[in-house]
Formats: structure tokens, C-alpha cells, sequence
């Protein structure tokens, strides 16, 4: 099967996450395409038993110059014929539902809220594009739904994100960020951590308030690009890294504040490592988090700082919620049980094709 997977940009993030783990897992037994906007550094470690190819510079922002992206996307598409077309991000939905046949298309949309409530203005072209995907993949029952809510349905199919499981990855961190948290672990009472880029998305500013709520903890965010100055003394912003995920070693809590989501790939991670979590409840958050696991929350201070209390303050809860974490990650949440939902469409399309 050749397959192409396409997405707009390749920085590290959560859909460059999920994208990497498909193609991992897809590559030996299938031609895989990577075509993507900016340097490719989500797909560094990857090895090269798949071929990548660079679309455009980093850019997110409708332009003229799609124009361009639409006619390499037709050239890409007679030149390789691929026998499925997976696109991922709201730019390259529109732009490659356009370009590739409707029957071959799988369109992966993580995280319908960006459009439905930040970019509205784009939910007509949605609704027009709509038919042009054999299958639209929410990664969320609370995506699906809220497609059905907009009119988009017919095809659409939940099937959430999965994670790698890091006691079969085996990475021991090293470098700066582990020699500062080694140093931060035992200057405080605990260590509540945020994995994610800083942008108008999360919501920071509420970080930095429950940091200040709860100055006994440490409160760790890794992702920022640059330097983050006029923070609480407890708040640490160690930077940009792809190894991310393996600093959950040393968190006793996982935080996503934030305005909207998918289903957040740092949050599974935080479950993989058995770290309990407390999170906005958008998006599928309410799906990833029982109460069992760790909590989903309005986003207030006070919402946040009452749930991390109540799991920091007794080591048996926390204990508890961790095994609940883990048993939560395995049983919904594996690359294996992502890639086997999209493996049965993709083998649907082919077959449909014979």
C-alpha cells in the first residue's frame, strides 16, 4: 500500500506526534510519504525507511501562495499515485480534499473547536468540503459530536490518538533539563509539570496563577521557545525539546491549561508515564479524564489548585490515580489501538478500489 501522510507543519507538537507514530508503525510493511511544511524536525528520529518530502516553509496562514501548495499537492498526486491520502491539520483538510480523490482521502481533524468556535469564519468551507473524504477522523467522541452538531457526519469516525509506551521506549533523560530537575526535586514538595508550546491556545497566564496559589510546589512547563522572564520563583520554563515526554519522569502531577483541544498528546503521555493529571475540561479531555485518573476542570485557579491539592496531599490517592493512569493509557489509548482504527480504513479504501 502506498500511503501519503500529509500535514502543514513539522515542528514538534501533537499532530506531528501522531503523524510520526503512524508512520513508524506503518513503514515496514508500507510505501510511506511524508509530505510536510517547514525543516522536518518532528520526523528527525524516524530513521529513513520512508520518504519524505518538504512542501513549503513553516507557515499556518492562508496566503496566496497556496495556490502553489495546491498544484505541488496535483503533482505529487499523479507523480506517486497514492492508494490513500492522509491529511492532518484544517489547512491541509482544505487543501489536499481538493487536490486528492475523495475515495483514497482520510482527513484527520484534531481538534474541531479551532474551527467551530476560534476560526468560525472557515466552518463553510468544512461544511462544503465535507464529502470530499471516504472517511473524517475526530479524535474524539466530543469531535464527532460537535461535527454532527455543524452538519458534517455522514463519513465521520471517532478513533483516538495513541501514544508510544515509554517503559518499552527505555529513554533515560540526560542533558540540561534533567541536571535542572534533578536540582528543582529536591528544593521542593513536588513537581506539578505542562508539556506544550506557549501560544494563545494554553493558557499560561492561568499556569502562572496556580503557581502562585501553591508556592510549596514546583511547577515545571517544558515547550517554550524562548526565554520566559517575570515568572513566580516556583515556576521553571526549561525550553524546547523532542524528548519531552521523558521528563514525566520526574512529575508527581501533569496540568494542561488551555482554551481548547483535541484529544492533547502530552496528556496521554502523562497517563503512559502513570502521572496523574489535572486539565481544562475542552474537547476530549472529559474522555481522557475519569476522576480516577486525574480530573478534568474548569478553567479557574481555584478548580485547578482544589483537585491538585487533593491528589498531592495524600500519597495513597496519588499512588491510586497513578496505577489508574497507566491502566487508562492501556486500555484506550496505545499506538497500536490508533493504528489499527486507521488500518481498517485504509484497508476499506483499498479494497473499495478493486
Amino acid at each position: 500500500m502506498k500511503i501519503f501522510q500529509i500535514i502543514t507543519v513539522s515542528e514538534y507538537g501533537g499532530a506531528q506526534t501522531i503523524v510520526a507514530n503512524l508512520v513508524k508503525t506503518l513503514s515496514p510493511e508500507h510505501e510511506v510519504f511524508v509530505l510536510y511544511g517547514g525543516d522536518g524536525e518532528a520526523w528527525n528520529a524516524l530513521g529513513n525507511n520512508f520518504t519524505k518530502i518538504k512542501l513549503n516553509s513553516h507557515r499556518k496562514k492562508i496566503s496566496f501562495g497556496d495556490i502553489g501548495l495546491l498544484f505541488k499537492l496535483y503533482y505529487y498526486r499523479f507523480r506517486y499515485k497514492p492508494d490513500v491520502v492522509h491529511l492532518h491539520s484544517s489547512k491541509t483538510g482544505v487543501l489536499g480534499r481538493i487536490a486528492f480523490s475523495p475515495k483514497k482521502t482520510v482527513y484527520t481533524v484534531h481538534g474541531f473547536d479551532s474551527i467551530r468556535k476560534v476560526f468560525r469564519r472557515f466552518l463553510v468551507v468544512e461544511r462544503l468540503l465535507k464529502n470530499r473524504a471516504y472517511r473524517i477522523a475526530g479524535v474524539s467522541r466530543y469531535d464527532v459530536n460537535s461535527m454532527r452538531e455543524e452538519g458534517i457526519g455522514k463519513n465521520v469516525v471517532c478513533i483516538y490518538n495513541g501514544v508510544a509506551d515509554p517503559r518499552l521506549e527505555q529513554v533515560e533523560p540526560k542533558g540540561r533539563i534533567a541536571d535542572e530537575l534533578e536540582k528543582i526535586k529536591l528544593s521542593c514538595s513536588g513537581i506539578v509539570m505542562c508539556i506544550s508550546r506557549i501560544s494563545k491556545q494554553k493558557k499560561f497566564d492561568l499556569f502562572l496563577e496556580i503557581a502562585e496559589q501553591m508556592p510549596q510546589y514546583a511547577f515545571v512547563w517544558i515547550g517554550n521557545k524562548t526565554e520566559v522572564k517575570g515568572v513566580p520563583a516556583n515556576v521553571f520554563c526549561l525550553g524546547e525539546t523532542h524528548l519531552a515526554r521523558f521528563y514525566l519522569k520526574y512529575a508527581d502531577l501533569f496540568i494542561l491549561p488551555s482554551n481548547y483541544e483535541g484529544l492533547p498528546v502530552s496528556l496521554l503521555e502523562a497517563l503512559a508515564f502513570g502521572v496523574p493529571a489535572v486539565a481544562s475540561a475542552v474537547g476530549g479531555v472529559t474522555e481522557a479524564l475519569n476522576g480516577e485518573n486525574g480530573f478534568a476542570v474548569d478553567n479557574d485557579v481555584n478548580s485547578f489548585t482544589d483537585r491538585i491539592k487533593y491528589i498531592l496531599s495524600d500519597e495513597n490517592i496519588k499512588k491510586n490515580m497513578s496505577i489508574c493512569a497507566r491502566q487508562s493509557y492501556l486500555a484506550n489509548f496505545t499506538i497500536e489501538k490508533m493504528v489499527d482504527g486507521y488500518r481498517s480504513v485504509f484497508n476499506a479504501i483499498v479494497a473499495n478500489k478493486k
